[in-house]
């Protein structure tokens, strides 16, 4: 009896500790001349535990007189390298859905309507319980034109603001930002570093999971009993 009640308490106490684990996800983009990166990092206990994730950013080019979307990632040996083999597949593949199947689009369409209710249910519940811890956000640019550079000044700040206020509105709570703006009247370009991290517990992440599945669950029974009552 000693015994089980030394394994329910040691289980008991695991189980809060994971509960009350903090995350933390860092992400960081930096754009300077065409190069951009998007880094990803999520880690916990002092990056005892890390991950690391280099999204490939996609752009439009040039192929055959169309747009066509390519990504560009780093090859182990240190270079970039331009792929836009899965991009092409993807956009041809659903083309011939649009094209050859608009029963299966609209199939798709509506799988796609309820799958992102269920998305929003599930980051509107992560959200509230995210705290970011640091938000850094510096531009550089210019266009070429003095007039035109500030009046871009100006609304830049204010797309600023507006996601501080946001993300006030949205978080559980947000440091106080260091933001800049430095326009260049006399060249052209832009550069970006941005640099946000945020934390939120292990146990608010997965009620938030639980929480998606009960309705995706319920969702299903739906559709189940729709396709009875119409046999």
């Amino acid at each position: 009896m000693e015994t089980w009640l030394a394994v329910w308490l040691a289980t008991t106490l695991l189980v809060l500790a994971l509960a009350r684990l903090k995350l933390f996800i860092s992400l960081s983009y930096r754009r300077q001349g065409e190069d951009d990166r998007l880094d990803i990092d999520v880690y916990a206990l002092k990056k005892l535990i890390s991950y690391h994730l280099e999204v490939p950013l996609v752009r439009l080019a040039r192929r055959g007189g169309l747009p066509w979307p390519e990504s560009v990632v780093d090859t182990p040996g240190g270079q970039t390298e331009t792929r836009a083999g899965a991009e092409q597949r993807f956009t041809r593949n659903t083309w011939k859905i649009f094209r050859h199947h608009p029963r299966h689009w609209r199939y798709l369409m509506k799988q796609l309507r309820y799958y992102t209710r269920i998305y929003k249910r599930l980051i509107t519940s992560i959200l509230v319980a995210v705290a970011c811890e640091k938000l850094s956000w510096r531009t550089c640019f210019g266009t070429g034109d003095a007039a035109l550079t500030g009046i871009s000044a100006g609304l830049l700040w204010q797309l600023k603001t507006q996601t501080y206020a946001y993300m006030q509105r949205r978080l559980k709570s947000v440091v106080r930002p260091a933001f800049r703006v430095s326009p260049h009247y006399a060249r052209e370009g832009v550069e970006i570093e941005l640099e946000c991290i945020f934390s939120i517990t292990l146990g608010n992440v997965i009620n938030a999971i639980a929480t998606a599945i009960r309705h995706l669950g319920r969702g299903n029974d739906r559709q189940w009993k729709n396709t009875q009552s119409k046999v």
